[in-house]
C-alpha cells in the first residue's frame, strides 16, 4: 500500500472523515437503535390483560353486549 505524502515532507496524511462516511455511520446507527428499541418493547412489554366479555376484541368501541 503506497502512502501519499503532502509536499515531500516526509509525514503521511490524516484521513479525515467526509460528510459522505459519517451519514452512513450515522444511518446505521440509528437503524441498530431502531431494532434494538424494538426488540426491547417486543420482549420486556407487558401481555395485555385478557378480556372479560368473552370476546377476543379489545376495542373500547365494542364492549360485547
Amino acid at each position: 500500500m503506497t502512502m501519499l505524502v503532502p509536499n515531500g515532507t516526509g509525514k503521511p496524511q490524516v484521513k479525515r472523515p467526509n460528510l459522505e462516511r459519517q451519514a452512513i455511520a450515522f444511518t446505521i446507527g440509528l437503524y441498530l437503535f431502531i431494532c434494538a428499541a424494538l426488540l426491547a418493547v417486543h420482549y420486556f412489554a407487558p401481555a395485555t390483560p385478557p378480556g372479560d366479555s368473552g370476546t377476543s376484541s379489545t376495542s373500547p368501541y365494542n364492549p360485547g353486549s
